[in-house]
């Protein structure tokens, strides 16, 4: 019975003291890690033993902010309208134009005019938000006195958008995760390393947002084709009279004769390539035509 209770009270003693023992936490030594230059943020070299460490294992982005999540992205579609009319009045038109594009937040990107003899011609690159491209777009064709072209065309983007996105915030989140293996670094070529890294992972980056910016404001803003004109006359008024086209025609034959003749002149090594082939031709055929007659003529053998 002693021995029980003694058994006991030495098992109790153990645990006690086991519960009651502090934990201390082993303290690790960093090395900083070679970056492969062609690693491309794919994987990271260890300094000591050269082994690959995935990128998911390196140290956490030092923000809270997840990159990875996903955010809803509007439904992206580029509309672009074309329009070919004549007005009566092409400056007042111009002028009704501008008012137009003003009223409804546009602008006239580009502007091409060019005035003619016959016809004014006016070509314009119109800007508008998106949301009202509609209702510019049949405001722009009220003075028209007569419509030449009307369309709209539409493109939708939406995939390529989000795909661009997401590729940009994955590049974002391994530019964290070198940002945070840059600070631990202590050796010269392991900074320059990760430097090199975060240089090109940042350009992917920044191109990726101006591709995006570049796609949100044609998503923004609508293109519209405009092409307006004026017809001043059907024939030219300055235009040579009967008498004098006559003899502009004439002066035109004889140019057109000499020109002719020039080319004949130049080309003379053909021609004569010609000629000496038309005799070759002909001496065959006259060889062919005597052997020939000989083989048709009978032969009288006289005993």
């Amino acid at each position: 019975m002693n021995y029980s209770f003694l058994l006991m009270f030495s098992t109790t003693v153990l645990i006690l003291s086991g519960c009651g023992h502090k934990a201390t936490t082993p303290v690790v030594s960093f090395t900083p890690p070679v970056i492969a230059a062609d690693s491309k943020a794919e994987g990271l070299l260890s300094a000591d033993e050269g082994k690959a460490i995935p990128a998911e294992n390196a140290p956490a982005a030092p923000d809270d902010k997840d990159y990875s999540a996903a955010v809803p992205i509007s439904q992206k579609i580029i509309k672009n309208g074309k329009l070919a009319f004549s007005t009566e009045d092409f400056d007042a038109c111009r002028s009704r134009i501008a008012d137009t594009v003003k009223k409804y937040g546009g602008y006239i990107a580009n502007e091409n005019q060019a005035n003619g003899r016959l016809q004014l011609r006016n070509e314009l690159e119109i800007k508008v938000p998106a949301a009202v491209f509609e209702q510019c777009l049949e405001a722009l064709t009220g003075g028209a006195s007569r419509m030449d072209e009307k369309s709209i065309t539409t493109q939708d983007i939406t995939a390529e958008y989000v795909d661009l996105d997401a590729r940009m915030k994955a590049r974002m989140a391994v530019e964290q995760r070198y940002l945070q293996i840059l600070q631990q670094a202590r050796k010269v070529e392991d900074i320059l390393a990760v430097e090199a890294q975060l240089k090109s992972i940042r350009e992917d980056i920044e191109a990726a947002k101006g591709r995006l910016q570049y796609m949100d404001h044609h998503v923004a803003y609508s293109s519209i084709q405009l092409t307006y004109y004026q017809t001043i006359a059907n024939t030219d008024p300055q235009a040579p009279g009967f008498f004098r086209q006559s003899w502009l025609s004439l002066q035109e034959g004889w140019n057109g004769t000499l020109s002719f003749a020039l080319g004949i002149l130049s080309a003379w090594p053909l021609l004569l390539g010609i000629v000496f082939l038309i005799i070759f031709i002909r001496r065959g055929i006259r060889k062919w035509n005597l052997k020939k007659t000989i083989a048709q003529t009978p032969t009288n053998v006289n005993l």
